[in-house]
């Protein structure tokens, strides 16, 4: 199995993501039995799209749920809207109020939600003491693009009618989130409006067009990924292109971008997508700074506490914030 792959080089990572596996299997069987269909003819691809991807969004969203369930009890959690966007404020007691980290989460487009998406904007309330915005973008196939750029531009221009300066604004995702947070920053440009003091991106997913060589040569560490990204691309893209720079931003011009901190694992998926995107920052001559740590997977900071490198990258994003300033 895969996770047997990673523990190989890394033997907290593999038993931590061999214990998440675990709980999927039993997640797996409880949709089936819900949906009442047979788990192999799932497992299989033998039902409908739809149920294949009620299927996919059960298992995040339980993984996620759980993963939050140690987010400690005094973090504030507090639910609003963004101009009819669903939205959460996370913090840690005592976090800065004047200044604002807008998270855009990941999965692929088309999975995620608010109550399974709260851990890495706790962590990063914790590493940074600034408050999260988390908001909940629409998600594809029922609203495909561009209606998740449009929602967190959108989320952007609130933030500014509540007086926040863009200076007093960090942007930052994770996955599909970081892809789109490359995107966001393009569309300010297109629309005149002022930049964020930063963007911060772990593991982006920043090429939908399936040709990153890490999607082959990591296929053994993140299989599942590797063979599923390009479904998600679709339901996302639609009938528009892979290489738009607004869905795939490797293909943007990033000048004049603010600085920028890229983090990804060397042995994930998309760590073409970080590489290239770190390279076409710095041609742009903006100030981009990429930390790629040994034998860690896809958005590994979410592992917190338990793993050293996710502890060293969350105190790379204190200190990368720090400096802006």
């Amino acid at each position: 199995m895969f996770y047997e792959e990673i523990g190989k080089v890394h033997e907290k990572l593999g038993m931590l993501i061999q214990e998440g596996y675990k709980h999927n299997r039993k997640w797996a069987r409880e949709f089936a039995s819900s949906k009442k269909i047979a788990l192999r003819d799932i497992l299989s691809g033998y039902t409908s799209p739809e149920i294949a991807l009620d299927f996919s969004r059960y298992l995040s969203d339980m993984a996620g749920i759980k993963k939050s369930q140690s987010i400690p009890k005094d973090v504030i959690i507090e639910g609003l809207t963004v101009a009819d966007i669903p939205a959460e404020w996370i913090s840690i007691p005592g976090a800065i109020k004047d200044k604002v980290y807008l998270n855009l989460f990941g999965g692929g487009y088309v999975l995620g939600k608010l109550e399974s998406r709260r851990t890495i904007p706790y962590l990063i309330s914790r590493a940074t003491n600034l408050r999260c915005l988390n908001i909940e973008y629409r998600l594809a196939p029922e609203h495909p693009f561009p209606a998740a750029l449009e929602d967190s531009v959108t989320s952007y221009k609130w933030l500014l009618s509540k007086n926040y300066d863009p200076s007093d604004i960090i942007i930052g995702g994770q996955s599909a989130g970081g892809g789109l947070t490359i995107a966001t920053l393009q569309k300010l440009k297109e629309l005149h409006l002022p930049y964020p003091k930063g963007a911060i991106l772990m593991s982006p997913w920043a090429d939908l067009t399936g040709e990153a060589k890490s999607l082959e040569y990591n296929k053994v560490y993140e299989p599942e990924m590797s063979d599923g990204l390009i479904n998600m691309a679709k339901l996302y893209a639609q009938n528009e292109s892979f290489r738009n720079p607004l869905i795939s931003p490797v293909f943007a011009d990033l000048k004049g971008f603010p600085p920028i901190l890229i983090q990804a694992g060397s042995i994930e998926a998309l760590l073409d997508d970080s590489l290239k995107l770190a390279e076409n920052a710095k041609s742009a001559g903006v100030a981009a700074t990429l930390d790629v740590f040994d034998n860690m997977t896809h958005v590994f900071q979410v592992f917190g506490d338990d793993v050293p490198e996710s502890m060293k990258a969350l105190e790379n994003i204190a200190k990368f914030i720090t400096n802006l300033y």
